[in-house]
């Protein structure tokens, strides 16, 4: 995240608010507004010739919370906020609390970037929310493996270019069209986005707007690449495949959300099982016995290898598991 962030500051292209925000406090900048400036790839006004010219206030906004977490749970209509705003509804939303009173923004344009440890991030959200409207607009990227470092520095000029590239494509105005082939890519995958009845409760949401989803990613895949506005079928094509893998990704950030009051010591056992492949009873309850009793292990050992979630092997007299439940088709 921080590379990424710390270009779009330099860049300059964004009104960002972050560092420790609450939903208070973004509310209160999107009702007053921020200066709307256009400014051309050259640094002119393309209208007027001149560097810049302020026009009014807009209501955009870009949040960014490296523990999201913290955010979310820092209020708690945090998440009912996001939700509504997200929909970037015409005219003026109007939101009231009790100790502020109310604010009036017109036409929000919000986006966030956050990030936050598996574990945090499932307590901060209320299972209702897992099940609702906020799972369905966020796009959970989940990353398992420690990324590798980097054996050479990144050049300078290439970081510059690249925020030259943010400068001019914030310059480009106009509606982006599909290809007939984009556009029939686009009718197959959203009749293709039908909820199982048997999804988990995240799953179930995020398909019925991964149509959506993915239109967004292709917008961005096409305007990264040139300013004709014109997406491909490959870009297209390109963006589902991303989608699809947040979508898998998405039944392992919140496995550990259910109405079973084990649901949360069950995620213990897999997360552990996950780390150290085969493992006995015994040393799953020595490194978990602040999470769940041996009771509860056992209704959990259980539970799973009925499920046909849990790899046994027998090593003399010793039985070890192995998760295998991600692995199901």
């Amino acid at each position: 995240m921080t590379p990424a962030i710390s270009m779009l500051k330099k860049a300059g292209t964004a009104n960002i608010l972050s560092d420790r925000i609450t939903m208070e406090y973004v509310l209160e900048k999107l009702s007053k507004g921020f200066p709307k400036i256009y400014q051309s790839q050259n640094g002119v006004n393309p209208f007027v010739g001149q560097q810049t010219m302020k026009l009014g206030t807009e209501s955009s906004a870009l949040l960014i919370s490296t523990e999201l977490s913290v955010f979310i749970a820092a209020s708690q209509f945090s998440i009912t906020c996001l939700s509504d705003l997200w929909d970037s509804k015409e005219g003026i939303y109007q939101y009231g609390t009790r100790g502020k009173g109310e604010w009036n923004i017109n036409e929000p344009i919000v986006s966030l970037i956050g990030g936050s440890a598996q574990n945090w991030l499932v307590k901060s959200i209320p299972a209702d929310a897992v099940g609702g409207g906020f799972t369905r607009r966020v796009n959970f990227v989940l990353a398992t493996e420690r990324g590798t470092a980097p054996t050479t520095k990144v050049p300078l000029c290439g970081k510059d270019a690249l925020i030259e590239d943010l400068r001019h494509i914030s310059t480009v105005r106009g509606q982006f069209v599909l290809t007939p082939a984009a556009l029939q890519l686009l009718k197959d995958y959203y009749e293709s986005c039908d909820a199982d009845d048997f999804d988990d409760e995240a799953s179930a949401v995020y398909k019925a707007s991964k149509w959506a989803n993915a239109g967004k990613l292709a917008e961005i895949i096409s305007i990264s690449r040139d300013d004709n506005l014109v997406i491909t079928e490959q870009d297209f094509q390109l963006a589902i495949d991303k989608i699809e893998e947040v979508a898998r990704d998405l039944k392992i950030v919140f496995r550990s959300v259910g109405e079973s009051d084990l649901a949360g010591a069950s995620e213990k056992v897999i997360h552990f099982l996950e780390v150290r492949g085969f493992a006995s009873r015994a040393e799953i309850m020595a490194h978990n016995w602040r999470h769940f009793t041996s009771n509860q292990l056992d209704v959990i050992i259980a539970t799973f290898r009925e499920a046909g979630m849990l790899q046994e092997k027998f090593v003399g007299n010793k039985t070890l598991y192995m998760w295998t439940g991600d692995k199901k088709p």
